[in-house]
């Protein structure tokens, strides 16, 4: 046979193979298309949404309130969690997020201390956040510091943090405290709008009329975390749908940093108020808190939303993430300047990142290395709030 003759019989079986293998991969490809079209652009399925106008919820003049970001995800072996939760957190390289070992609790790191995931350590040892007890402690602990709620990160429907969001609600009837829902985009977005969507559902249908709830306008209050990951005609489905279904809602989200928002023109339209979870990232980048929050003031009364800044003790996570970030706390001056800056743009709000993240060395929670100290700066600090001084 001719080499010309093989040769062509090659190409001809290379051809087939190829586009065996095109007509193979289309039905994935096609899947994996509607895939990123049902997540991103959730309306092109659901067009009589179009129809649904989402009012505003208006808040008129909202009171003075001091939050606080709560997380309710701890667990013990001796606890309602039944084990070691959280505690045992990984060690992670960054920023691939490369587990390095973990944090081992039952392990005495050195007298009186165990290996647990903190950068300080909790006054009273680790603890189970849904230990009835344990509840009602940081609760009163929480009014007798000045504030009045507390923002409980919510990981959706099923997860244990929405278990632990359920009985958090009963508690804080109680001890007159108001609650809201942290939802954690910065996972949760990988299931898209219809999936955020059936989060909230979920969240307002199980909960949304439980006094303790936090309401503006009677809208119960949901802050979201990193909602800049759900693109904004995803969130466009999910408000549009959420108010199809009679669901009233005060969303407030966050942005990264003012200068994104900036670039984002009409991102805001979709949300009822504006949220920073924390001032750490600034501060670590040696930017000026207060003209940072000057801006996104200024952008969030541009489009007629509510600002609400943060203020944080500082920030260690060195201790689950390497190299990690470190703000440090300056024997209290950090604390007391992250206050400033944000009753220098009169917020109606003022969210304290954290309660008890003890992760990332944030909490204002009592430690064994700082007693109540923060504690008592807050409660001061809200007073002066509260008395409308800037």
């Amino acid at each position: 046979m001719p080499t010309d003759w093989r040769d062509a019989g090659a190409l001809i079986r290379v051809r087939a193979a190829a586009r065996a293998v095109v007509l193979g991969l289309l039905p994935v490809l096609l899947g994996w298309g509607v895939w990123r079209l049902e997540r991103d652009q959730p309306l092109w399925r659901h067009p009589y949404l179009w129809s649904v106008t989402r009012p505003l919820t208006s808040p008129g003049t909202l009171p003075r309130l001091v939050l606080a970001f709560h997380y309710p995800w701890y667990g013990t072996p001796a606890g309602p969690a039944r084990r070691w939760r959280h505690w045992n957190h990984p060690r992670l390289a960054m920023p691939e997020g490369r587990v390095l070992g973990f944090h081992d609790p039952p392990r005495e790191e050195r007298a009186g201390r165990l290996d647990i995931g903190a950068t300080h350590y909790p006054a009273h040892g680790p603890y189970d956040s849904r230990d009835p007890r344990l509840i009602h402690a940081q609760l009163a602990a929480a009014r007798a510091a000045g504030l009045d709620g507390f923002i409980v990160s919510w990981w959706g429907r099923e997860s244990e943090e929405a278990e632990a969001f359920r009985d958090l609600l009963p508690a804080a009837r109680e001890t007159g405290l108001a609650l809201a829902p942290y939802y954690e985009m910065g996972e949760l977005w990988k299931q898209g709008g219809a999936g955020v969507a059936a989060d909230l559902e979920a969240l307002i249908d199980r909960h949304g009329s439980d006094p303790a709830w936090l309401r503006v306008s009677g809208a119960p209050v949901i802050l979201v975390y990193a909602a800049h990951r759900l693109r904004p005609p995803a969130w466009e489905y999910v408000v549009r749908r959420l108010h199809a279904g009679a669901r009233r809602v005060f969303l407030v989200a966050d942005s990264p940093s003012p200068e994104w928002l900036q670039r984002q023109l009409g991102w805001l339209d979709r949300f009822d108020a504006l949220h920073v979870y924390t001032p750490a990232t600034l501060l670590a980048r040696g930017r000026s808190l207060a003209d940072a929050y000057g801006q996104w003031a200024a952008l969030a009364r541009a489009a007629g939303r509510p600002f609400m800044p943060a203020v944080a003790p500082g920030f260690d996570d060195r201790t689950i993430r390497t190299p990690g970030t470190l703000v440090e706390r300056a024997d209290g001056a950090t604390y007391d300047a992250t206050w400033r800056a944000a009753l220098a743009v009169d917020p109606p709000w003022i969210l304290i990142a954290s309660w008890n993240e003890w992760h990332e060395g944030s909490e204002i929670e009592a430690s064994q290395e700082h007693g109540t100290r923060y504690l008592d700066a807050t409660r001061h600090w809200a007073e002066t709030f509260r008395s409308g001084a800037r």
